[in-house]
């Protein structure tokens, strides 16, 4: 399938995350999976350590900003709908719709910290961002970047998928831009914005572990349903079965002490991630 072109359809991502922020319930979704359980437990270890003026780039409906208890804060997202979610949760908060790749609108060393998780990869301009980020950080601030990690070759445009089901249309046909970066690639751009890296890697490498017995299971199940039913719900309950299966193995390997020997088995995670301060 060819890929399009970012820009010829820039002016689309904000109507797309529009529908995804009014009709997709990513949070729920995301966070009750065992990739967005590691993820939320690996961020708010950051947050504990962060104070003062906190800036959530890409708050989606308010999740981490709810958890921040260092000092005020601040959520910014491109979508008012999952803004206006946000405020209905957290009515004291403050919220502002806007664009990551351009911040004109908060003062230059305002912000005390920064998370950026899950913002970069959808984005056609991700350096502009951190340019953004370290003009707003006041000195001696510390930004913490999540994203997806990938092996071979980088993704690029990908397909909505389940999103298709809640009415969510891709921004082209029935896809959507979502890439993914490198550690070496996050360290490489904040670098280049003026950054000091303090810590750089990958994480939910326990991810990889527990979804190996699961996929195989959901693989296999998949081929039948489209080889014979061909049945939409018995595809959604094979997803739903792939996340309870790899929840339960990664919880009976907590139990058992064998998380930590296990991921040290594992080379690198899914998930891309980078520390750094304004020096």
């Amino acid at each position: 399938m060819s890929q399009p072109a970012i820009t010829a359809h820039a002016e689309n991502f904000r109507e797309f995350y529009e529908s995804v922020g009014a009709k997709y319930p990513e949070e729920e979704i995301v966070y009750h999976s065992l990739r967005g359980v590691i993820r939320r437990q690996f961020v708010l270890s950051y947050l504990e350590k962060f104070h003062g003026m906190f800036l959530d780039l890409g708050c989606n409906r308010g999740a981490y900003i709810a958890s921040y208890k260092n000092g005020r804060a601040l959520g910014v997202d491109i979508a008012f709908s999952v803004l206006h979610a946000a405020r209905q949760r957290l009515p004291e908060a403050y919220l502002v719709q806007g664009d990551a790749q351009n911040l004109s609108f908060l003062r230059s060393n305002s912000i005390d910290a920064i998370l950026c998780s899950e913002v970069i990869e959808h984005v056609p301009h991700p350096q502009q961002i951190f340019f953004e980020c370290f003009r707003v950080l006041k000195p001696r601030g510390h930004l913490l970047v999540t994203t997806p990690n990938y092996k071979k070759n980088r993704p690029t445009w990908i397909k909505v998928d389940e999103m298709q089901s809640y009415g969510v249309r891709g921004v082209v046909d029935d896809q959507y831009f979502h890439t993914a970066f490198r550690p070496q690639e996050l360290k490489q751009m904040t670098e280049t914005a003026g950054f000091q890296v303090l810590e750089w890697g990958t994480f939910e490498k326990e991810v990889k572990y527990a979804t190996r017995i699961p996929l195989l299971i959901y693989y296999l199940l998949n081929l039948v349903n489209a080889v014979t039913f061909k049945n939409q719900r018995l595809d959604q309950f094979n997803k739903k079965m792939l996340d309870r299966g790899s929840r339960l193995i990664y919880t009976g390997c907590a139990a058992l002490g064998l998380n930590n020997v296990l991921t040290r088995l594992v080379k690198e995670g899914v998930r891309s991630y980078i520390l750094v301060t304004k020096a």
